[in-house]
């Protein structure tokens, strides 16, 4: 395409020309057209009108009292253009306002186009073109785009340009009319027409998607439709035609462009594909969009979409083009406007692509949403079914409980650092219905699991999951069942590691509830902050109930109801990051998980008068080594503990050493670390000196009167 009657290039200058100064309206009209490179004279030429804020709030009840521009739409005779025989003529008009008012900065995206409700559809002629003999002439390569004011300057450039108010605006849905009549006039066949829509497309499936529907209404009226992807522009947030032809001072870029241009009839099943599916460069996989279906790029090209074809421009040892068939999903792998995401997060809540500042691509959100609404109705069957679990609890532990369940429906994507477990001997009471009915709020964003999944190397079962039910705990001491726990509980970021996928980096917002029959289902330290245990000593209700709560669970708005209380819920005073509420359970499963030398040294820390004798002889001091305490535990050896073993005991156990841990000489002249049993705060700040004099005393009262010994 070569330029018609083309002008100089760049940002022009406007001569003087007065016009009455009404709300800034010259000095406001005159910045616009210069940003799209044109001039006053340019808007007399192409009948763009300039009106006062008062002007435009007469116009219509629906516009804002601004000034702004007013685009009249004419036909291809140069006459006013209407919709539809009788119409009123169609115009659109756009407000110029100060970019750095007030109202412009406090609105996320100020609405600068609008026309009158119900006015209908038209496409945009500039003036200055001779539409007539343009429509006839299929030798007349035409550019469409989307705004008047690009055709405009690209039409003053001598590129014949159409402008569409919008990406869709070649059609009108509520007319009926899926290609407007001024386009219908235009000879269509083996003309060469160049879609050219603002740079950001590639990132607008919804874009996207119009592109490839007015390139299909073009090919089917014969025309070779080609597809102008802009650059982008430094200081532009995206690229219009208009910008372009502003920054191009050399004057052949856009014709350049146009020459390089790929045909679009080799692209339609990739923008299809664009519809389906979408490449996330890291880890580098393919996922389907509507399912969140993930597929490593072999796979998603070999079999999921192989049956899939497109024509691929292939060129041969003579320098001519040819087509061929080839697989759709290999081409578009390799398509340079795939749709592409940068990584994937985790956001409930959020939209399926999310833009972040300062990233190129968007964040896919793997997010799949709730699964099911929240309405208002009677959850009473929920909260009986918590009130029989929690009947021999404190008011203050089911209160914690409910708001635990609320708290991540009411924020979204919040991960607890606490989590629940219900146990009890009885079967059949409802603790894992507890858990399946939260379940059934989350949908796809629930699993429930058994504890060998937490020790499994593949961990899809985390994957997209805000709400874990891990059913039927059994019972384990291993403190490396607790380590995994903590770490489930307290992590920022799961990694995924999938069979046959690479593994990915996820931001884990899962909460887990357990249930178990055993009340020694978990080990706990003595200083646990993380679990809410609460033992469930109740019988189960009749078979009936229960058969009836599930009917109305799933199929009587149950899950609906169940999930507006929990939206609703009070949740002041609840700390998502705080400790979770003790309770008597609690004390008793990290009692019923302690060994026998755990639960000794627990016992000798909490009542050292009791257990500091040898014999019927109460020992005196405050402070002993590993060695002695395990003469007073086992003064017999019938056990295998060693006193390195009670040594760890007595550190997990939070059982302080004298002087800093540092070794010190006995009064019988060994080297050795000291514990203290009593008094914890006198001997931490004790010197060693004192400490000393405490041991050179006797540990043991003598029986004759008034004498002790060592």
């Amino acid at each position: 395409m070569s330029k018609k009657n083309a002008r100089p290039r760049g940002r022009p200058r406007t001569k003087k020309i007065y016009l009455p100064s009404k709300d800034g309206l010259l000095d406001l009209a005159t910045d616009k057209l210069l940003s799209s490179g044109l001039t006053l004279t340019d808007a007399e030429n192409m009948g763009i009108t300039f009106l006062s804020a008062d002007e435009t709030a007469a116009l219509h009840p629906s516009f804002q009292r601004a000034p702004c521009l007013r685009f009249d739409y004419f036909g291809l005779d140069g006459k006013p253009l209407s919709p539809r025989p009788k119409w009123p003529a169609f115009y659109r008009i756009r407000y110029l306002s100060n970019e750095n008012s007030f109202d412009v900065l406090a609105s996320e995206k100020p609405r600068r186009y609008t026309q009158e409700p119900g006015s209908g559809v038209c496409a945009y002629l500039p003036r200055t073109i001779d539409w007539t003999t343009v429509a006839a002439n299929v030798e007349e390569s035409i550019i469409i785009t989307e705004g008047e004011l690009k055709a405009a300057k690209a039409c003053r450039e001598g590129f014949i340009t159409i402008g569409l108010g919008g990406v869709y605006n070649f059609r009108s849905s509520k007319l009926g009319v899926s290609f407007l009549p001024e386009l219908e006039t235009f000879q269509w066949v083996r003309r060469k027409v160049f879609v050219c829509y603002d740079s950001d497309f590639v990132r607008k499936p919804e874009v996207c998607a119009a592109i490839n529907t007015i390139a299909q209404e073009l090919m089917d009226r014969g025309a070779l439709v080609h597809l102008v992807s802009l650059p982008d522009v430094a200081g532009y947030s995206k690229t219009g035609l208009d910008d372009f032809l502003v920054d191009d001072e050399s004057g052949e870029g856009l014709v350049e462009m146009l020459r390089a241009a790929p045909t679009m009839t080799l692209v339609e099943p990739l923008f299809q594909l664009n519809e389906k599916v979408i490449y996330v460069r890291d880890p580098g996989l393919v996922v389907e969009r509507e399912s969140r279906m993930k597929m490593a790029p072999g796979a998603f090209k070999e079999h999921a979409f192989s049956t899939l074809s497109c024509a691929e421009r292939i060129v041969k040892d003579d320098g001519s083009l040819s087509m061929k068939r080839a697989s759709a999903s290999a081409v578009w792998l390799k398509w340079p406007l795939r749709s592409e995401a940068g990584r994937m997060e985790y956001l409930p809540g959020q939209e399926a692509l999310v833009k972040v500042p300062g990233e190129a691509l968007p964040i896919l959100n793997v997010w799949e949403g709730w699964g099911c609404k929240a309405v208002k109705g009677d959850a009473t069957p929920f909260l009986k079914l918590v009130d029989h679990l929690f009947t021999d609890a404190t008011p203050a532990a089911k209160k914690w409980f409910l708001q635990w369940c609320a708290y991540p429906i009411q924020h979204p994507g919040t991960k607890l650092f606490t989590y629940v477990v219900l146990h009890g001997i009885k079967h059949g009471t409802g603790k894992s219905l507890i858990g399946s009915s939260l379940g059934r709020i989350y949908g796809k964003n629930y699993e429930e699991i058994k504890q060998r999944s937490l020790h499994e190397s593949f961990n899809e079962w985390a994957e997209g999951k805000q709400f874990i039910l891990g059913d039927d705990v059994t019972g384990s001491n291993k403190r490396q069942d607790n380590d995994i726990l903590k770490t489930l509980i307290t992590q920022e970021f799961i990694r995924i590691n999938a069979k046959y996928m690479p593994s990915y980096k996820l931001r884990d917002c899962i909460n887990y509830l357990f249930t178990s029959n055993q009340p020694d289902a978990f080990f706990l330290e003595d200083d646990d902050r993380r679990g809410f245990i609460h033992e469930v000593t109740v019988q189960p209700m009749a078979a009936e109930w229960y058969v009836d709560y599930v009917d109305w669970l799933k199929n009587r708005g149950g899950a609906e109801a169940i999930h507006y209380y929990l939206k609703h819920l009070n949740i002041e005073g609840f700390n998502p990051a705080g400790r979770a509420l003790e309770t008597d359970a609690k004390t008793r499963m990290i009692l019923d998980v302690q060994s026998d030398l755990g639960g000794w040294v627990r016992q000798l820390i909490a009542e050292p008068d009791a257990f500091l004798v040898m014999g019927d002889k109460p020992l005196l001091h405050d402070i002993y080594t590993n060695k002695q305490l395990l003469a007073i535990y086992d003064p017999h050896h019938k056990t295998n503990v060693t006193a390195n073993g009670l040594g760890r005991e007595l550190r997990r156990a939070g059982v302080s050493q004298a002087a800093k841990g540092r070794t010190m000489r006995g009064p019988d002249g060994k080297v050795d670390r000291y514990y203290i049993i009593r008094n914890g705060k006198q001997w931490l700040r004790a010197t060693t000196a004192a400490i000393h004099k405490h041991l050179e005393t006797p540990m043991i009262k003598s029986s004759a009167p008034g004498k002790a010994k060592y």
